[in-house]
């Protein structure tokens, strides 16, 4: 992965290539793969490394840079979803969805040499994609549903249980849609982070990462948002608990490399807490209050904070 990003950073035409050559074999791949779970995990894996390499040229080398890359990507998938689904509409959109919250984060950061403020800047992005979400497109559950439903008629799977475990599934899917793209864009930043350090040969990011905290008046909000979602029962502040919970995560997985960092056994504890993470969301609720509480009890009071000659 490395390699490539040293590739990608040697000019603008090396970076515009590998940028498109990604962003066309993420539309290309899933409808031609034999296989469509595989095909559209290779389509995924290709947008995200697509996206993040422009996370890391923008970080590296400015906006202007990253939005050349961009423009040939947009430009790729305009013309291959023209050919192979009549739809170049999709380039625009591909555009305005996936690139813009990648060159808003990526800036904030590289202007303000913050990962807070940029997840408060994400944070920010998050609450306007729920207000669209909600007053733009209220039918979205409702059509997601039917969608569901008709298929289980296709293939005359209409088991009552099974239909309500879907519905549910689907309405859990919508609540939380706005929180998992929060969740993919920054990954893709802190990777481009990461990268950007690695190649300096720097331990910025590991630093900077392990002092994260998103501050008292956030935490407050999350605070209010979490209660008034349990007190009201309104779609709309359930998405933002969701939201919130997984932005106070983040500062939780942050405190707990903090906690880990000088341990002998660290890298075997982390992967044990992040496979944790990943089956048990009892485990995510616990790490995001963590992360809520860290503001006011400040966990981290011995860790080292980083320092400016490790910066980049």
């Amino acid at each position: 992965m490395l390699a490539l990003a040293r590739y990608t950073l040697r000019g603008p035409y090396q970076a515009a290539a590998v940028v498109g050559l990604l962003a066309v074999l993420a539309v290309f791949i899933p409808p031609m793969a034999p296989n469509t779970v595989l095909g559209l995990l290779a389509g995924s894996m290709c947008m995200l490394l697509s996206c993040t390499l422009v996370g890391l040229v923008i970080l590296t080398q400015g906006s202007v840079s990253g939005l050349k890359a961009i423009g040939v990507s947009i430009l790729g998938i305009t013309l291959v979803a023209w050919f192979l689904i009549s739809a170049p509409e999709l380039g625009l959109w591909t555009g305005l969805v996936q690139w813009l919250p990648i060159i808003l984060l990526t800036q904030t950061l590289r202007s303000s040499k913050s990962l807070s403020l940029t997840m408060l800047v994400g944070l920010v992005l998050g609450t306007i994609g729920i207000a669209v979400q909600y007053l733009s497109w209220s039918t979205l559950e409702a059509e997601m549903i039917s969608q569901v439903i008709q298929r289980m008629e296709q293939v005359d799977q209409l088991d009552e249980e099974l239909v309500e475990r879907n519905i549910q599934l689907v309405r859990l899917f919508v609540l939380a849609i706005v929180a998992m793209a929060y969740l993919v864009f920054v990954l893709i930043v802190l990777i481009a982070r990461w990268m950007q350090a690695s190649l300096a040969e720097s331990q910025g990011f590991s630093q900077e990462f392990r002092a994260l905290t998103l501050g008292k008046p956030a935490a407050v909000g999350a605070l209010g948002l979490m209660v008034l979602s349990f007190w009201i029962e309104q779609p709309w502040l359930s998405s933002l608990s969701f939201l919130v919970v997984v932005a106070f995560m983040f500062q939780g997985i942050a405190v707990v490399h903090s906690k880990l960092a000088l341990r002998k056994q660290a890298r075997m504890l982390l992967v044990l807490f992040y496979t944790l993470l990943l089956i048990f969301p009892q485990v995510v609720a616990l790490t995001a209050i963590t992360g809520v509480i860290d503001n006011w009890l400040v966990f981290r009071k011995n860790s080292a904070e980083p320092n400016d000659e490790n910066k980049l």
